[in-house]
């Protein structure tokens, strides 16, 4: 896949690939198991967390390794460290060097704009890359990613399997608030499966192609590209431990959007505010662009101007959008005069011909 078949037909259209055998070169592909993690991991401590856990456990890799061999409830926890390039730095170079070279339309230092928040220095800038590790039955339960960015993921060891909703077109049993500040949804992917799956499998059948969900497998040696705005989930279908590696990032593609979340939606903003070190959501926006203006001043200014005309991605909406939730007129009434997203939930809950159990969790 070229650079500029990747931008013009996926990035800029904002649409989902799997780049095959784009990653079987890595160093991280060939030599990334258990043994090797514990060995190059010894005296760090890795954060672990579920929707069904009330509090994160901290494990070494040899702990949490054993727990992958032995996990048997519905929603594991699952590792997602962000510190792992600082405190574990061998696994970096596993990765990074290899990662330009093989997928030259994800390189930092591409002339495109790819990861525009860069700019903003290392440590400054909202968390971006993670290393990702979890028993069978684990994963992410739907969400979008965050502060309007792509991202790719690459599997290291098994595989994982992808269901995507495109931007504006809510899962079933997944209930955002008009402002996107809160979410409603099952608590574990499991639940999901089991209590949505019917109404997921009639979504595949949309008379509108452009509201249809879209499902892949990616395996070890492949990388994906996520666009930015698409809903998402992820399961881990392997015995023992998937590992996988992901990164954030904004390029000019997304640019304007990201631009006018920074803007107009701070209280969104996230991956800064628990280090002091970093841009806090309310300088976020102005530091942006004065990095922008000091060094990609002509790809800031074309930016701005399709950013002052809305969202270009329907996942976002600004305020003063009228609501367009399905369900007619009268619905679109109902839901405006309720403050509380869980009526907001039941009311749209209403129209749905699920008849299974629900469960609420606010995020």
């Amino acid at each position: 896949l070229t650079l500029d078949k990747f931008l013009n037909e996926y990035e800029k259209k904002n649409i989902p690939v799997v780049v095959s055998k784009a990653t079987t070169s890595w160093p991280a592909v060939q030599k990334w198991n258990k043994d090797y993690l514990i060995s190059e991991t010894r005296g760090v401590t890795f954060r672990a967390t579920s929707g069904a856990a009330p509090l994160p456990a901290q494990f070494t890799m040899e702990s949490y390794a054993s727990y992958c061999d032995s996990a048997t409830e519905e929603a594991p926890l699952y590792l997602f460290d962000r510190t792992f390039s600082n405190t574990c730095p061998q696994l970096l170079r596993d990765f990074e060097d290899h990662l330009r070279r093989t997928c030259p339309f994800f390189d930092d230092n591409a002339i495109h704009g790819h990861d525009l928040f860069s700019l903003l220095g290392k440590g400054r800038r909202p968390d971006h890359r993670w290393i990702i590790i979890g028993p069978k039955r684990s994963g992410s339960s739907f969400h979008i990613d965050p502060n309007a960015t792509h991202a790719w993921n690459a599997p290291i060891r098994g595989r994982k399997r992808w269901i995507f909703y495109p931007p504006g077109v809510n899962p079933p049993g997944v209930y955002p608030s008009p402002s996107g500040d809160d979410v409603i949804m099952p608590i574990s992917l499991g639940e999901w499966f089991l209590t949505h799956w019917n109404d997921h499998v009639k979504q595949r059948s949309h008379p509108d192609p452009s509201k249809r969900p879209l499902e892949c497998t990616v395996h070890p040696g492949e990388i994906l590209f996520v666009p930015h705005g698409w809903w998402h989930c992820v399961l881990n279908l392997d015995d023992g431990m998937s590992i996988a590696l992901t990164q954030n990032y904004v390029s000019a593609s997304n640019l304007p959007d990201v631009l006018r979340f920074l803007k107009t939606k701070p209280q969104q903003i996230s991956g800064c505010r628990d280090r002091p070190e970093a841009i806090q959501p309310d300088a976020l926006f102005d530091q942006f662009t004065q990095q922008l203006e000091g060094k990609r001043p002509a790809l800031l200014k074309e930016a701005q101007q399709i950013a002052e005309g809305g969202f270009g991605c329907s996942a976002w909406k600004d305020d003063d959008d009228d609501d367009d939730d399905g369900g007619g007129d009268e619905n679109k009434n109902k839901l405006k005069t309720k403050t509380s997203i869980l009526d907001r939930a039941k009311i749209t809950k209403e129209n749905d011909d699920s008849r299974g159990t629900f469960s609420f969790s606010f995020l």
